[in-house]
């Protein structure tokens, strides 16, 4: 990969915006997650830096990473300050209520560590919890909206453990930028004004808190979250004044005395704990790619996507786009059957990134023509938020974290929002007499589709970040944009505004007003399949090193910037 070109190619790529094909919408929502997102004109989306970069969701949060880093913070301690700003001016998104994973890249040694922060189901959650009296599931909205899709939040713990590890700063102080933009104030990014209009359960459950209805009705004027601001200061003096104090308290009162009750108590949130391991990482191209490990899918999945594309198509010289979407259904496929909380279930990771087996049973897949059988969760629209960090030592963070439904479980308490990430479970437990891998279980984690990697040359030093927000659809945006870059040596911004594509389940999804050389599709076909044309608004964040420094590119299609220094 000549890294060069890219720093050349990028700047024209930003005259070149493809806005052609199809405006045809369908009304699958799952694969649409967070349609509303919208693009801040005056955000920097590509930066070059010499010591270090950040690029975000949001330009509040990425120029605060920036001064932390300025100021002689680590990666570490700019995540901090960084996601908990993002609970502030992205609550929609993410936040202190959900869960994370996060990828760190250790300069001096070369190690990457896994580390899992994402939600745990409650000791006493049942099997059934999602399924009416009759035994049917329930709808999507009726499972999301209420305290019974609560799991215990991972985020703060996460960025605990991080800054433990590898923080320099006090810890009150990585946290005081964000205490300090909630008592003075900002203005509602775009993407929150537009969330809102389109916002259906918050208001109603929280009638006693006007916060997000004062937005709604003055998006114009600077917002303050005091009560944000009150919560991290009792952070700032103890983390375990989430976990164990108050504020544990008043999560564990929100949840259960809500009008359907989930079953968290104060001891899931005390003996919450994040998990370090290796990341799942795969050798191609003379290149290591790293992901998250389980319970994400994210690391397994991109592997597998790999893979096949090299061994299948790239060593054949035959890519096209028909050959990444028979990738896409197939390990979309294999995601629903094998994988799941390894705690829980034992799923045999060597077996499934085996070349031999994977190649055995694509071309069966392909033969058989099979599908998900599966119920999709209509209405849902994932949310989630992913950045990237460097610091003047040469440490990286790729970290994606989620409250998963825009606005999460819309239960609002002390400034923040509670996830409602157990709906990622199997709402049904059996399908067709058969055990779902990723049924609901007490103290289990629901698969997830988070996807922060970093690569990697053969001697390990960091070559590149890439992650994007965007529910199950993570998996495809982020495996294109690596296919894009690193095997078909095309600049990351031009990958960037390229149309987004999906296929699970046999349906095929391409972004609307977007081009596509169809011709590649349909030759492959024995006929023309349906296309569905939706607004796949992915949130990419890719940080590259070059021979200058760094840099950093943030999607068109949503309000993220990239800076450094």
């Amino acid at each position: 990969m000549n890294f060069k070109n890219i720093t050349f190619t990028i700047f024209i790529s930003l005259f070149y915006f493809y806005e052609f094909g199809h405006s045809n919408d369908h009304s699958d929502q799952r694969l649409n997650p967070e349609s509303y997102e919208v693009e801040k004109k005056n955000n920097k989306k590509i930066f070059n830096a010499k010591k270090h970069i950040v690029v975000s969701a949001n330009k509040y949060a990425t120029d605060a990473a920036v001064k932390i880093l300025n100021s002689g913070g680590t990666a570490a301690d700019a995540a901090v300050t960084l996601q908990l700003i993002l609970g502030l001016v992205e609550p929609q998104s993410s936040g202190l209520g959900g869960g994370s994973f996060a990828l760190f890249y250790n300069a001096k040694n070369n190690d990457i560590i896994n580390y899992d922060g994402r939600e745990k189901a409650p000791g006493r959650l049942k099997e059934n919890v999602f399924l009416k009296k009759n035994g049917e599931r329930m709808s999507f909205f009726d499972a999301v909206v209420n305290g019974k899709s609560v799991g215990v939040p991972g985020t703060l713990a996460i960025l605990k453990k991080l800054h433990e590890d590898f923080g320099v700063l006090k810890w009150e102080d990585v946290i005081d930028p964000a205490i300090k933009l909630a008592q003075n104030g900002f203005f509602s990014p775009p993407r929150l004004n537009s969330a809102l209009k389109k916002e259906k359960y918050l208001f109603k459950e929280n009638p006693e808190n006007d916060y997000f209805l004062k937005i709604k009705k003055n998006p114009s004027k600077i917002i303050k979250n005091l009560e944000y601001a009150n919560t991290l200061k009792k952070i700032s003096e103890d983390y375990r004044n989430f976990y164990s104090g108050k504020i544990a308290s008043d999560i564990v009162r929100k949840i259960t005395m809500n009008h359907k009750p989930g079953d968290m108590t104060l001891t899931d949130l005390k003996t919450y704990k994040v998990i370090k391991s290796l990341p799942i990482c795969v050798e191609l191209k003379s290149l290591i790619f790293c992901g998250p490990n389980l319970p994400s899918s994210g690391g397994i999945s991109i592997a597998q996507a790999l893979l096949i594309y090299e061994n299948y198509y790239f060593k054949k010289k035959v890519p096209t786009l028909a050959s990444s979407l028979d990738i896409l259904d197939f390990i979309y496929f294999l995601r629903q059957k094998y994988l799941a909380d390894p705690a829980f279930v034992d799923v045999d990771i060597e077996k499934l990134l085996d070349i031999n087996f994977l190649d055995k049973e694509f071309k069966l897949f392909l033969h058989k023509n099979n599908k998900i059988s599966l119920v999709e969760k209509k209405g849902e629209f994932s949310s989630t938020s992913h950045f990237s960090i460097v610091d003047s030592s040469g440490n990286v963070i790729s970290m994606t974290s989620s409250i998963e439904n825009s606005f999460g479980s819309r239960l609002f308490l002390n400034g923040f929002l509670l996830n409602n990430q157990l709906t990622d479970f199997s709402f049904l437990p059996f399908k067709n007499k058969i055990e779902m891998v990723n049924k609901p279980q007490g103290g289990k984690k629901p698969l997830s589709s988070m996807s922060p990697i970093i690569i990697l040359d053969k001697k390990k030093k960091f070559i590149a970040s890439i992650g994007s927000p965007g529910g199950t659809a993570i998996i495809s945006y982020v495996f294109k944009t690596i296919v894009d870059i690193f095997y078909n040596n095309i600049s990351p911004m031009d990958s960037i505004i390229s149309g987004n594509y999906i296929k699970k389940n046999g349906k095929t999804y391409l972004e609307k007003n977007k081009f596509y050389k169809l011709e590649e599709l349909y030759s492959s076909r024995k006929s023309k399949e349906e296309i569905i044309y939706r607004k796949l608004a992915s949130g990419i964040g890719v940080i590259i090193k070059n021979e200058n420094g760094y840099i950093g590119f943030a999607d068109t299609r949503r309000d993220g910037t990239s800076n450094g220094k």
